[in-house]
C-alpha cells in the first residue's frame, strides 16, 4: 500500500501517448467531429441532472465544451477522452483539476469524472473505462491521488466507484442545489500504492492491468 515519492519530471500531458484500448473499449482525446453522436445526450434535458453542467441547446455549447476540453490539455490541467464503442462516441471521461504543487506541497493529485450513454449501462462499460483511465493516472501520468465522487442519489456511479476499490472519505451535507433541492455528495479517492493494491482482485480482462 506504500506509494513511491512524487516524480522528478512533470510531463506535459500533449507529449503522453492518449489513446487508450479497453477489452471492448477505445479512449481518445474529445474531437469537435464528436458532437453529432454525444449530441442525443447532452441535448436531454434529464441527463444531466446529478453532474455540474446543464443539458445544451444548440450545438455550439458543444462545440465550446470540446474547444475548453481542448484548450485544458494544451495547460496541462485536464485530459479529457471520447468512450468510443462499436466506433461511436458514447460518452466521455476524464481527469480534471491536475495539480502538482500547492505551494510547498507536492499533491501530484487529480480529479476523475464520466458520463456513459445510457443504452450503454448495466454492462461494465463505465467501470472498464475508469479502471484504465485511472490506470493511466498512475502509470503514466504519474500521479500520486486520485480523488472522485458523485451525488448520493446517483446509485449507478456510486457502483462504478465503490467497484473500483476508491476509499470513502466523507459525505457533504446539502452540497448543490439543483431542481428545486439540496442534495449530498460522497467523497472518495485512491493512491497509486493502494490502486496497486486493488488491481490485483479487480475482475478486469487482463489488457486492463497497470502497466
Amino acid at each position: 500500500m506504500s506509494s513511491a515519492p512524487p516524480r522528478s519530471d512533470i510531463p506535459k500531458l500533449s507529449e503522453l501517448p492518449l489513446v487508450i484500448d479497453t477489452a471492448r473499449l477505445k479512449l481518445r482525446p474529445i474531437s469537435p467531429a464528436d458532437v453529432d453522436d454525444l449530441w442525443p445526450y447532452v441535448s436531454d434535458p434529464t441527463f444531466p441532472r446529478y453532474m455540474t453542467w446543464e443539458a445544451h441547446t444548440d450545438r455550439e455549447q458543444s462545440l465550446a465544451m470540446i474547444a475548453a476540453n481542448t484548450a485544458a490539455l494544451a495547460e496541462g490541467t485536464d485530459v479529457v477522452w471520447a468512450i468510443e464503442h462499436d466506433r461511436r462516441a458514447s460518452g466521455m471521461i476524464g481527469l480534471h483539476e491536475i495539480r502538482w504543487h500547492q505551494r510547498a506541497w507536492r499533491i501530484d493529485r487529480a480529479v476523475l469524472g464520466y458520463w456513459l450513454a445510457p443504452r450503454l449501462a448495466g454492462q461494465g462499460l463505465m467501470s472498464e473505462a475508469a479502471a484504465e483511465v485511472t490506470s493511466w493516472a498512475f502509470d503514466t501520468l504519474g500521479l500520486h491521488k486520485v480523488c472522485v465522487g458523485c451525488i448520493e442519489d446517483n446509485v449507478a456511479s456510486k457502483r462504478v466507484i465503490e467497484k473500483l476499490g476508491f476509499r470513502f472519505v466523507g459525505r457533504r451535507e446539502d452540497h448543490a442545489f439543483r431542481d428545486g433541492r439540496w442534495m449530498h455528495h460522497l467523497d472518495y479517492e485512491i493512491t497509486a500504492g493502494e490502486w496497486s493494491d486493488t488491481t490485483r482482485t479487480l475482475r478486469f480482462p487482463r489488457s486492463m492491468a497497470p502497466r
